[in-house]
């Protein structure tokens, strides 16, 4: 994912390049911008488990373990890009979300949602679907 003004846009599965406009006061890489990853990463983990709802974040854990400068390489080790769904169960579905640069440990991110109305969204997809073929 790279940053083009207010836009971002996936050119790199796996990766982006960390620019001026996702900088801190420090000329680190935001919090924030990495916090988002971690939410986007646990639900595209989830939806590569075969869900087309994602559901709604309950909690959100990101711990900065170290920093990562501008113009560094993120890779985004989560089964989606490499992010992991640890469990979906029939109300909570649990994430792991892993972000390195420079073959150090950037961020390490925990993402909880909450999944039973995704279920009976997809269940009703999956009924239209069958009905439609």
């Amino acid at each position: 994912m790279s940053i083009h003004g207010s836009r971002t846009s996936f050119l790199e599965a796996g990766g982006f390049d960390a620019q001026t406009l996702s900088g801190n006061r420090l000329g680190g890489c935001h919090g924030g911008l990495l916090s988002t990853i971690v939410d986007i990463g646990g639900s595209l983990a989830i939806a590569a488990e075969n869900m087309h709802a994602t559901g709604v974040s309950t909690d959100l854990n990101v711990s900065f373990v170290s920093g990562a400068k501008l113009g560094d390489k993120l890779i985004i080790a989560s089964p989606s890009f490499n992010s992991r769904c640890d469990k979906i169960g029939g109300t909570l579905a649990y994430t792991t979300v892993e972000i390195t640069a420079n073959g150090k440990v950037v961020v390490l991110g925990r993402h909880t949602k909450y999944v039973r109305l995704a279920h009976l969204s997809n269940a009703e997809l999956k009924q239209r679907i069958s009905t439609e073929e």
